[in-house]
């Protein structure tokens, strides 16, 4: 579980030092400049955020900029000539005070073009307009006074947002939706006590709120043994979900420190550079994939269970979609409204507009795409809660191997078309958009897209969050599904198959080779686009889902080795019944976890595992929390009426 951080350890053990910076004129600026925010704050000033292009033609003698639009390789390195800026207008004010107004204009900068994202939209902030109008000259020019005076350079300044002093956001009154989430809030808290303490007396016992809400019944929920012989089989499973979502944590760990406005940044992007941090990030695009391949899995070999118990039919359809939806929405909805609502209340820092604000706004403009289940297309731009495009692809897939289930039980001898179909459309999909849209052929663990939190990397919006672009992970789960049924049935001998056990010996050096040769697309400059790239892409996108379908028919009717023992031990067996909760609700940990974060602090081996495990932590206790009061009651107290609003029968001699 813990082979990632070690290696973050091993890779961030270099020395890491603060970042003085060169003495002589000819240096480049730190691509971070934030005024004090809490000398601001003691002055009652305006607070603004902003980005800041360099003109070109004034960098340093010698200086060479990353090739990072101009080149096939993937260039790693952040853009030298992008600045992130927190400006505090009174301390501008006070420079400026001497200045005539000719000088201002001299120093004032009109826009440079650029080929790449420069902030996100001014239209996400309502009173930016007026702010720009008011403020954006004079942050242009006190901008410049500073680069030209310590760099002797110049560039464009563009306002992102500005947040009133602390007086008056102190004073902001609670908008409806904070009302909605804080009465939501008080309404939960006061059903799981009086339920709770109702449940303790022996009061109504039998109440449907009562024995779904009680903590003491959900804690014992939590804690059961499964029963059956399938879930006795897969139990790992649960394991295994632990320890990816833990490795997801530490890869968001390590992206969200790449955004930090540290010292150190240079220090951290020469580490970013070298060839194990490289295969490592790139390799990282093969976690959600297993996570696919597991939901494939599953609902392969329950659908196979279920056509010998139940008749398959809408009903059983409609009982399936509500009871997931069931799963889904309560948790991601509450967290959905903390997104829109009173999150904005921890911009309290300099942090606070990064951490919160910007994703306040994101989602009360694009709410509904996640709502429903749609936030991981290329639309709209900006994406809330990022990482729940994972659970909207997921929707997705989980929809279409529905219905392919459904078509292969309806016509059972089409079963060998539609399978080897569907595994010529998950090679060729990924393999097209690559050749159409020249991307790269792996995950691009690019420095630039850091600021943005990759939202807006094309390989990211084109290749990766796509359903159509996942189908090959989630259809071999299918096809592992089905021959798991086969064989524990005695159906099927998967030894004596000469296909299994070609795919059974390749596998494995198959998914070494192209996780080492990652590296390749960042040293050479292949041109795009290309069929072979295309051919090699498509099976980056492809080979973890294959890997993870052998690894699961491996363990078909063979003894528990080590890794499965621990994988179906007690404790992890519990925290996989989290996982859903604290997937969720690990980002908003996160944003937490940084607030306090001091501008200008290095990041360091200590501070890298401090966070990993403080977030890990806080994130299965809080999960923890979801599921007794959130997660688990919202299941007891509906699916009784899903399950009368889709009655599923019990089948009979005659079907």
């Amino acid at each position: 579980m813990d082979q990632a951080v070690v290696f973050l350890l091993v890779v961030l053990s270099v020395h890491v030092q603060c970042y003085d910076g060169p003495k002589d004129e000819n240096r480049m600026p730190p691509i971070y400049m934030y005024d004090s925010f809490e000398r601001c704050e003691s002055l009652s000033s305006v607070y603004c955020y902003a980005r800041t292009v360099l003109r070109e033609d004034q960098l340093p003698a010698g200086f060479v900029m990353p090739p990072i639009e101009s080149t096939d390789r993937i260039v790693h390195n952040h853009r030298p000539n992008f600045l992130e800026l927190g400006v505090c207008l009174e301390q501008c004010e006070r420079e400026l005070a001497s200045f005539s107004a000719s000088s201002r204009r001299k120093l004032f900068q009109p826009k440079i073009p650029v080929n790449f994202t420069f902030q996100i939209p001014n239209a996400l902030f309502p009173t930016l307009v007026a702010d720009k109008r008011r403020y954006e000259t004079l942050v242009n020019v006190c901008v410049n006074r500073r680069l030209s005076s310590a760099y002797n350079m110049t560039g464009y300044t563009e306002l992102e947002y500005c947040r009133a002093n602390s007086q008056q956001a102190a004073t902001r009154p609670f908008d409806a939706l904070e009302i909605l989430f804080l009465v939501l809030l008080a309404v939960l808290v006061g059903t799981l006590i009086l339920s709770t303490f109702a449940d303790i007396c022996g009061i109504k016992r039998d109440n449907a709120l009562v024995s779904s809400f009680a903590i003491h019944r959900n804690w014992q929920r939590l804690m059961a043994e499964e029963s059956s012989r399938l879930h006795r089989d897969l139990l790992y499973i649960d394991g295994l979900r632990v320890v990816i979502n833990h490795l997801v944590i530490i890869l968001h760990t390590f992206l969200i420190m790449s955004a930090v406005p540290s010292k150190n940044y240079a220090e951290i992007e020469n580490l970013a550079g070298k060839a194990p941090t490289l295969i490592y990030l790139s390799s990282n695009a093969f976690l959600v994939q297993t996570f696919f391949t597991i939901g494939g899995y599953l609902l392969s070999v329950n659908f196979l269970r279920d056509t010998t118990r139940v008749p398959i039919n809408f009903r059983y359809v409609g009982n399936k979609l509500l009871n997931r939806l069931l799963r889904l929405l309560p948790v991601y909805g509450f967290f959905l409204l903390f997104s829109v609502s009173v999150n904005t209340r921890f911009d309290v820092n300099m942090n606070g507009y990064r951490l919160f604000t910007v994703e306040n706004a994101i989602c009360r403009q694009n709410w509904w795409t996640n709502l429903f289940f749609v936030n991981n297309f290329m639309w709209p731009a900006e994406l809330c809660l990022m990482h729940t495009w994972y659970l909207a692809a997921d929707m997705q897939l989980f929809v279409m191997a529905l219905v392919l289930l459904l078509l292969v039980h309806r016509w059972p001898k089409s079963i060998g078309v539609v399978f080897l179909l569907g595994v010529v459309v998950s090679f060729t999909i990924p393999g097209y958009i690559m050749h159409q849209h020249k991307l790269h052929p792996v995950l691009p663990a690019k420095q630039s897209e850091a600021k943005f939190i990759f939202m807006y990397e094309p390989w990211l919006r084109r290749l990766y969050l796509p359903s159509y672009a996942n189908t090959g992970c989630y259809l071999y789960g299918i096809i592992a599904g089905y021959l798991y049924h086969w064989v524990t049935n005695n159906k099927l001998q998967l030894h004596r198959s000469l296909l299994y056990r070609t795919i059974d010996r390749c596998v494995t050096p198959t998914l070494v080779s192209l996780i080492l040769s990652t590296f390749v697309w960042y040293t050479v400059d292949i041109p795009k686009p290309s069929l072979w790239v295309s051919a090699y892409s498509a099976l980056y996108r492809n080979i973890i889902g294959i890997f993870v379908a052998v690894c699961f028919l491996r363990s078909i009717n063979s003894p528990l080795g080590i890794v499965r023992k621990i994988l179906s031990s007690k404790l992890l067996t519990t925290l996989g019944k989290l996982t859903y909760s604290v997937y969720v609700l690990h980002d908003v940990v996160m944003r937490l976890v940084l607030l306090n974060e001091r501008y200008g602090s290095s990041v360091s081996v200590q501070k890298v595992v401090l966070f990993v495990y403080q977030v890990t932590a806080v994130s299965y206790a809080a999960g923890l929390v979801v599921f007794l009061a959130i997660e688990q009651p919202m299941i007891m107290l509906l699916k009784p009426h899903i399950n009368r609003l889709c009655p599923v029968g019990v089948k009979t001699k005659n079907h």
